[in-house]
């Protein structure tokens, strides 16, 4: 997600397009980045994609951050990034180099060139793709949920950012939360209920194929696009939107009207002030029964209700007054609103009231909260369900979708069969 070109017009002019996904080892690989990273790219036109770099050991331009992946984990990198459509999967390097910049970037070898850990269970998953890769590759991947992403929001709320860290004197402060933040957060969310999600962009965003339209901050918009996003509703749809939407026009000018601007019917509400955190409040009553993670943070909007319904209030004298969270419902279809920054767990929470309200089904599959599960169609016309365990411990669960073949030990699986997963491993069943 490069901030510096709009990579959805220059898709337009690929063939194919491809990403360099590099992310999290060892404790730290839970195959969430590299999952938002596939749907982006998957997303810019709508077709499987390469991933031309990612991880082989490990990365960085210095010795500082020399964390090698766990056994298993390589091999299942691979098969994550082709859950989420790519048709390719390469390294940087093939084998280290000696000196300069990228010294400690290692490669699949290491700078004695001679086969080693890293070969070996890449080698391991490059036999198994030479049985199975071709009911593996052109995946079609079909999501009832889409994030709206605008690179020119996400420029604009670099300028003017909302949330700084407390300056040091003669130190300006420092972003804490960006845009980016707050994709980040919303993915994540998606993901750790199982539920896949595509990104659509504001130049040409269709939106009939989705129950679901989620919105991060739409600081930067054209009338059309609010137009859009209110029709949507208005014949259906359902948005979950959050704060700062709607506020600036495409030139970065703020509308002379009351906030959300174009959206208010939609919305349902209005607001004429707003105010930064200084600390993390809790909402009223812990209406999302998250516990100690009830809390938000670093902005506000002063929600002033005309249609919406409030879902949530922040638990303080002075803010206390105006709600968080808002519902409206506006002809067939509603629009769930977010006027602050959610912890992570309590946007999860939304999340899923959200997935509700929308009638959004999640996988059939109930899974250990370490097993992600991505579904889809191969070239063949058959249903691919991968099962991937992002866990140093074996998992295991009752299958309970049609019958078919885990294609990478050959055995048959059938419903209400107990599924096994060694650490870091994985089962492809193509159902029958």
């Amino acid at each position: 997600m490069k901030r510096d070109v709009n990579e959805f017009q220059i898709a337009k002019a690929l063939d194919i397009a491809a990403n360099n996904p590099y992310h999290g080892t060892q404790e730290h690989m839970d195959g969430q980045s590299q999952a938002e990273q596939g749907d982006y790219t998957r997303s810019l036109k709508h077709a499987n994609y390469l991933v031309t770099e990612t991880n082989a050991q490990t990365t960085d331009w210095s010795s500082a951050y020399q964390y090698p992946p766990y056994d298993g984990q390589l091999r299942l990198d691979v098969y994550t990034h082709l859950s989420s459509g790519a048709n390719m999967v390469e390294y940087w390097h093939w084998a280290s180099i000696p000196s300069g910049q990228e010294t400690y970037w290692k490669g699949v070898l290491s700078h004695d060139l001679e086969p080693n850990r890293a070969y070996a269970e890449v080698s391991r998953t490059a036999h198994e793709l030479q049985k199975i890769g071709p009911k593996l590759v052109n995946l079609k991947i079909k999501n009832d949920v889409a994030i709206l992403y605008s690179v020119d929001s996400a420029n604009a709320l670099d300028y003017m950012p909302f949330a700084l860290a407390p300056a040091a004197q003669w130190e300006m402060g420092k972003p804490v939360a960006t845009y980016s933040t707050v994709v980040h957060q919303l993915h994540k969310a998606f993901y750790d209920a199982n539920v896949g999600v595509d990104f659509v962009f504001p130049e040409a965003a269709d939106f009939s194929s989705y129950k679901l339209i989620v919105v991060p901050p739409l600081y930067i918009a054209n009338d059309a696009i609010l137009q859009k996003l209110s029709d949507y509703v208005k014949g259906g749809g359902h948005v979950l939107m959050t704060f700062k939407s709607g506020f600036a026009n495409e030139d970065s000018a703020v509308r002379a009207v009351r906030a959300p601007g174009p959206l208010r019917e939609v919305a349902g509400f209005n607001y004429q002030e707003f105010s930064n955190l200084e600390k993390a409040l809790p909402l009223k009553g812990d209406p999302f029964k998250v516990g100690e993670d009830n809390k938000v943070m670093y902005w506000a909007e002063f929600l002033q209700l005309e249609h919406a319904k409030p879902l949530a209030s922040y638990d303080h004298p002075f803010f206390g007054r105006w709600p968080a969270i808002t519902r409206n419902q506006f002809g067939a279809g509603t629009l769930t609103y977010e006027g602050t920054f959610l912890s992570d767990p309590l946007q999860h929470a939304v999340v899923l009231d959200v997935l509700r309200d929308a009638r959004v089904d999640g996988v059939k599959q109930s899974l250990p909260a370490q097993v992600r599960e991505k579904s889809g169609v191969n070239g063949a016309g058959k249903t691919l369900h991968y099962f991937l365990n992002y866990s140093g411990t074996a998992q295991s669960f009752i299958y309970n979708q049609g019958p078919g073949i885990d294609l990478l030990s050959g055995r048959p699986v059938s419903n209400a069969k107990r599924v096994e997963l060694g650490p870091w491993d994985l089962a492809i069943v193509e159902e029958q």
